[in-house]
């Protein structure tokens, strides 16, 4: 890997994960183009794309004159994350931003958000609410989180991180890193990136930001179009094995995180709180993943597990899978069943 760019610093480094979006980058980067601030750079890390989406960036990095980086990654990584971390070792600006390479921002997005970043010191800031479309649809209507707690202002969130892991919880905080601004020094400083894992990294991203972020600012602003199409990453389905192992990167990850701040070591039942929670969530899309999409028996489950989950791990997440699995009422092992 190159060394960091250590060049003039901006406003806002615009950071775009590139794959396979020849229909829709275009619009992407019209969307910036057309944007009414423009002390912005964008950094775009292609994962190998078999389209032509690195010819479309490559034709429009002229109309950027100079502050569009395009970077080309070796062997293609099956997940945003990795590109998004590339860019980060090489943004420069005061404040970091993703948006993915089949959605685009309004007009002023950028702003808007820098300007309530500057006014409000914020390290993060957060916005709940996005506009949502079909693919193929040109009707977008404004969506917001189940639950999302409703500002129409700029208003900090509590420092008391009980009340924030409460409110992740209960649904009331969109996880996307899209739709928020964080501060590079405050990402930086804090060494938070994406995680090894082809789901939910986006979860773990900014899960650490939402647990270390001292000033966290909701704001009401409605400034991203999230484009959803059937066959994206994020739609994809994964094998059992894979999504199994994204449930520990994930899982280890936040613990971790948890771990490094003084009020858990205080408060251990809000971990707990949370891990239980997430493991509930996430082994219930495992649950649909491994019954819907590999189509396996219980003891092919169990098998799966001996190969991802060791040591100590493996009898409490077992315990709890096959339980979740009774619950769901999904098929249950017959007596005769062979196991090998």
């Amino acid at each position: 890997m190159a060394k960091k760019n250590v060049g003039n610093s901006c406003g806002v480094s615009v950071i775009m994960a590139l794959y396979n979006a020849e229909k829709y980058v275009a619009e992407s980067l019209n969307s910036l183009l057309a944007q009414t601030f423009k002390d912005f750079e964008v950094i775009v890390v292609d994962d190998c794309s078999t389209d032509n989406s690195v010819a479309i960036v490559e034709e429009f990095a002229p109309k950027f004159e100079g502050r569009l980086k395009l970077f080309k990654s070796k062997k293609n990584s099956g997940f945003p994350g990795s590109p998004r971390n590339t860019a980060l070792k090489f943004a420069r600006g005061k404040y970091l931003t993703f948006l993915d390479s089949d959605d685009f921002f309004t007009p002023t997005a950028l702003e808007e958000i820098y300007k309530i970043a500057e006014e409000t010191g914020a390290e993060v800031v957060h916005s709940g609410f996005h506009y949502r479309f079909n693919d193929g649809e040109n009707d977008s209507k404004i969506y917001s989180w189940p639950h999302e707690i409703p500002v129409d202002a700029p208003k900090p969130e509590p420092e008391d991180l009980g009340e924030r892991i409460n409110r992740l919880v209960n649904f009331k905080t969109l996880w996307w890193a899209c739709s928020k601004f964080f501060r590079r020094d405050f990402i930086e400083k804090n060494k938070i990136d994406f995680p090894n894992a082809t789901t939910w990294e986006d979860f773990a991203f900014f899960f650490c930001s939402f647990m270390r972020a001292k000033n966290y600012v909701r704001v009401p602003n409605a400034f991203y179009n999230y484009r959803v199409r059937q066959g994206s990453l994020s739609h994809k389905g994964r094998d059992a094995v894979e999504i199994t192992r994204n449930l520990l990167e994930t899982f280890r990850v936040m613990d971790k995180c948890m771990l490094s701040e003084e009020y858990f070591a205080k408060n251990p039942q809000a971990r707990w709180v949370f891990l239980d929670w997430y493991a509930q969530n996430r082994l219930r899309n495992i649950c649909n993943g491994l019954y819907k999409v590999s189509n396996l028996k219980p003891f092919q489950i169990d098998r799966v597990f001996r190969k991802v989950f060791t040591g100590e791990i493996y009898p409490p997440l077992v315990s709890y899978f096959f339980t979740l699995m009774t619950q769901l009422k999904y098929q249950t092992l017959p007596a005769d069943a062979e196991r090998k």
